[in-house]
């Protein structure tokens, strides 16, 4: 029993030379070649960062308003070419500045934006399903000493709408089809069949490095200053 005491720490410094010198060689060896980021989206992500976009409105999560401590009003910008919104805070009498939430003395909770102008201009950039809604994201990054919200329209979790049964519509009893679960998201093919992107392609994702490109959602929909609170 002695001996087999004694052998013991002999065993344990062998296994940690074993892993020393495997670590060693995954050091002198590694490269981020091959390898993907995996999605965030393909995780739980109740309680992260979101906006949903509808074919009317849109609207930002707590989450979201809470990540942005004090601000009421916001700019919404839009990039066509890179597919992405992009939500800064801003004064209330700042041209084209959007009211994106219910704020009260003790607590600011999210409100939905009518926008019907703006939804349908989106939808169709986006070539979106007029019968779904779309929830993406948010980023919370550091541009130029601002914080900013970037959300990814190319990677959406999609949603049937609830369908409002047409007055006097007669009902067939012949043959039902299972209604589209509205609470169950889904991901387009490309990206619920992927893990993510490549390391080097993530890395010039994740880079905001200048405004340009982006329209205001204001001049975007053609909404005079001032009118645009909702």
């Amino acid at each position: 029993m002695e001996e087999n005491r004694a052998m013991m720490p002999q065993q344990e410094q062998a296994l940690e030379t074993d892993r020393d010198a495997k670590a060693e060689e995954l050091e002198s060896t590694f490269s981020y070649d091959g390898y993907q980021v995996v999605r965030k989206e393909l995780f739980a992500h109740l309680r992260d960062p979101a906006i949903v976009i509808r074919k009317d409105s849109i609207t930002f999560n707590t989450a979201c308003i809470t990540g942005l401590e004090d601000v009421v009003y916001v700019h919404v910008m839009f990039n066509s070419d890179l597919k992405r919104i992009v939500v800064r805070g801003c004064d209330e009498n700042d041209k084209d500045a959007l009211r994106w939430c219910i704020a009260k003395p003790d607590k600011r909770k999210s409100r939905k934006m009518s926008c019907k102008p703006f939804s349908e201009l989106v939808y169709k950039e986006m070539g979106w399903d007029s019968e779904c809604r779309y929830k993406m994201l948010g980023y919370r990054i550091s541009f130029e000493g601002e914080t900013l919200y970037v959300f990814d329209l190319l990677v959406p979790e999609i949603f049937h709408e609830p369908q409002k049964r047409k007055k006097g519509a007669a009902q067939n009893t012949t043959q039902e089809t299972k209604p589209a679960d509205t609470r169950k998201g889904f991901y387009p093919d490309d990206i619920a069949g992927t893990f993510g992107v490549p390391v080097e392609e993530h890395l010039k994702e994740s880079e905001v490095k200048q405004m340009d490109g982006y329209v205001s959602m204001g001049i975007l929909t053609g909404k005079a200053p001032g009118t645009g609170a909702d």
